[in-house]
């Protein structure tokens, strides 16, 4: 007669025991997820700077090593450093800085050259120095057809004087639209400002969310959602 209830209690220690494994289960998956989503950020910049320093110290310490007979780490580095800070220095002066413009004339005549330096010392511009004197304001606009809309940066007033005398009339801006991953290429759109919507994002930050394609969204945290369970737990950028 008692068997009834003997099976009772052990099924309910089962279910309570199941209940707990599924809990705990649960909570080891979010901090997993939490981990990952906090190491591969941090990883990733620490390989990128261990890159760096590699390409850095391999440039100008194998160059050190050989005439000094052994290796000191990190003194290509530092040797670059020095370098950057001794153009930069030259780069300050009147004759430094046309010896520089005379350099950048050269590789203005040379095609190829011509485009991948100027788009690089643009993007170098506006994310390094934080430059917002080619870009003047980041914009929306719906391209390449409608409904479909872009991250488009607006660099000046359109005010070409044209033959067709019903566009002289148009209110318009040149506005450039940077490819993803790479910003360096892009798509000059000339439009009517009404065409266009301003945005609380600046330069940088617009920078980012197209060199990432998107992942990165200024402002935001990363909010995490539990399958099972349903509940959010955020990760702070």
């Amino acid at each position: 007669m008692k068997l009834p209830v003997q099976h009772e209690r052990l099924n309910r220690t089962l279910a309570d025991a199941s209940e707990k494994i599924n809990q705990m289960l649960l909570l080891v998956r979010k901090y997993l997820l939490t981990g990952i989503l906090v190491l591969v950020p941090l990883m990733v910049t620490l390989y990128i700077m261990y890159f760096v320093f590699q390409l850095t110290d391999g440039l100008l310490g194998v160059a050190v090593s050989r005439a000094i007979g052994y290796r000191i780490p990190g003194v290509g580095l530092i040797l670059t450093a020095l370098i950057c800070i001794s153009v930069g220095m030259i780069a300050q002066n009147y004759f430094g800085r046309r010896l520089i413009d005379g350099i950048e004339g050269s590789l203005d005549r040379i095609p190829v050259v011509r485009s991948l330096y100027n788009g690089i010392k643009q993007v170098a511009d506006v994310v390094i120095q934080k430059n917002h004197g080619e870009f003047k304001r980041v914009v929306m606009l719906e391209y390449p057809k409608e409904n479909c809309w872009v991250i488009g940066f607006v660099t000046a007033d359109f005010i070409i004087p044209l033959k067709n005398e019903s566009l002289d009339e148009l209110d318009m801006v040149t506005v450039f639209v940077p490819t993803t991953p790479n910003p360096t290429s892009g798509f000059l759109l000339i439009i009517e400002k009404s065409k266009i919507v301003d945005t609380h994002m600046d330069i940088e930050d617009a920078m980012k969310v197209v060199i990432s394609g998107g992942l990165v969204q200024p402002g935001r945290n990363t909010e995490v959602i539990d399958e099972d369970t349903g509940k959010e737990f955020v990760i702070p950028h």
